[in-house]
């Protein structure tokens, strides 16, 4: 399980992150990303992660393996730095898992989130600067 600062916890958090936040595909996973400003200066965790994975990916066993090779896959980017955090902003992130994600080893579902979230963080970086 992500520690409780790393989680989007509610359903508003996770439905803005969807909405407003640029969107990236690929490899059985979407990936939403949008840079929140900080709520407040003793926060000082760079991001947060919400899960969706639904029984279309499979029954509880593989639900539930699907989250936690994802989780998985979350900290190594986090730790590796391979997404970088704007200055003063959070980045919340939603990742969206899909039936075809079960046949992925470690190396491709690795690849396919990281790929996916670097894509919809450029282009919420341009968002950004366009506006």
């Amino acid at each position: 399980m992500l520690p409780k600062e790393h989680r989007l916890t509610s359903s508003r958090d996770h439905r803005d992150t969807m909405r407003q936040g640029s969107r990236a595909g690929g490899g059985g996973v979407l990936v939403a990303v949008r840079i929140a400003p900080q709520r407040s200066a003793a926060e000082t965790d760079p991001w947060r992660c919400g899960l969706v994975v639904s029984k279309a990916v499979g029954n509880a066993v593989v639900r539930h393996r699907v989250q936690r090779r994802l989780r998985h896959v979350i900290f190594d980017l986090m730790r590796d730095d391979a997404l970088a955090t704007p200055e003063g902003g959070q980045l919340d992130m939603v990742i969206r898992a899909f039936p075809e994600i079960v046949d992925l080893d470690h190396a491709q579902l690795s690849a396919a989130v990281q790929g996916a979230a670097q894509r919809a963080l450029r282009k919420t970086a341009l968002r950004r600067v366009q506006q």
